[in-house]
C-alpha cells in the first residue's frame, strides 16, 4: 500500500468511560510479538483443548482467547495453556475481537474462528506477507472438513467469490495490519461484522488470499443441513449488500472504541 491510513500503528487511544467496561485480563509480558492471534470463543469446551494444542507457537507470536461469558469449562481449558492470554469481554463476536484488538501488541492482527486450523505453514505465509508494506489485509483460501461432496463444493465457491471479488468470511482467517485495524475501526457490533470489515478494507487496500488453504469445520452444515445452511448464507449476504446500498445503518467505521 505504500501509505498510513492516518493513525500510527503504535497508537492505541486510551480508553475512556465504558470502554472497556466488563473486560478482565490474565496474562504474564512476554516479548513483543509481530503477530497478534485473536480467537473470540463462547462455550466452545468440547472443541477448545484440541484447538488450542494445534495452534503453533513463535516468540513472533501472540494468542489472545476472547471469551464472551462462557459458561462451561472454557475459561479453566485455556488456564492449562500458559502461552494464551484469556480475556473477558462482552458477548458478541465483533465486540470480542474489538476487545482482543485493544490489547494485541502486534504488527498484524489475525482473527480466528475457534474451529479454523492455523498451522506454522499459515504462520510462514502471513510472516512473508509481513514483509511487504503493500499487503495490507487478506485472508486464506479454504478447506471444510468433513470433506464430504457437498462441503467440497461449498469450499470450491468461497474461494472462488475470495478470488473474483475478494470477499472472504470469517471462517477464512482475516487478517489486517495493525495501523489499517485502527484507521478503519475495528469490527461493527452487528453481524455480520466479518463481511461488514471486508468491504470497508476494500476501499483502501487489496485484500490478498493466501495459500495454504485453512481447515474449518463444517459444523454447521452437518448439524443444519446443507441446502438450509448455504441458503442461510446466500440471503444474509443478499441482505447485508442491500442494506448498504440502500440505508445507512452500515457507518464507515467500526465501534473499536465504544462501549
Amino acid at each position: 500500500m505504500g501509505k498510513t491510513f492516518g493513525i500510527p500503528s503504535i497508537f492505541l487511544p486510551a480508553a475512556g468511560p465504558g470502554q472497556t467496561a466488563g473486560i478482565t485480563e490474565f496474562c504474564t509480558r512476554r516479548p513483543q510479538p509481530v503477530i497478534s492471534l485473536i480467537l473470540p470463543v463462547l462455550n466452545e469446551a468440547p472443541i477448545l483443548a484440541e484447538a488450542l494444542s494445534g495452534l503453533p507457537q513463535a516468540s513472533d507470536l501472540e494468542i489472545l482467547l476472547i471469551d464472551g461469558g462462557s459458561t462451561d469449562a472454557t475459561q479453566e481449558i485455556a488456564g492449562c495453556f500458559p502461552n494464551v492470554r484469556w480475556v473477558s469481554a462482552p458477548r458478541g463476536r465483533g465486540g470480542q475481537m474489538n476487545a482482543g484488538a485493544r490489547l494485541a501488541r502486534g504488527d498484524f492482527f489475525v482473527f480466528l474462528h475457534i474451529d479454523t486450523v492455523l498451522s506454522t505453514a499459515h504462520l510462514a505465509a502471513l510472516r512473508q506477507v509481513l514483509l511487504d508494506p503493500r499487503v495490507g489485509a487478506g485472508a486464506f483460501e479454504l478447506r471444510l472438513t468433513p470433506p464430504t461432496p457437498f462441503l467440497r463444493f461449498i469450499a470450491w465457491g468461497a474461494n472462488w467469490r475470495s478470488r473474483l471479488f475478494r470477499l472472504p468470511y470469517g471462517d477464512q482467517a482475516i487478517f489486517v495490519r495493525r495501523d489499517l485495524f485502527l484507521a478503519l475501526g475495528g469490527f461493527a457490533h452487528r453481524h455480520p461484522e466479518d463481511l461488514d470489515l471486508v468491504l470497508r478494507l476494500r476501499r483502501l487496500t487489496r485484500v490478498h488470499i493466501l495459500t495454504p488453504p485453512v481447515s474449518s469445520s463444517g459444523r454447521r452444515w452437518l448439524k443444519h443441513g446443507n441446502l438450509r445452511t448455504s441458503g442461510y448464507h446466500w440471503v444474509f449476504l443478499i441482505r447485508h449488500l442491500a442494506e448498504r446500498l440502500l440505508t445507512r445503518r452500515w457507518p464507515p467505521m467500526g465501534q473499536l472504541f465504544s462501549g
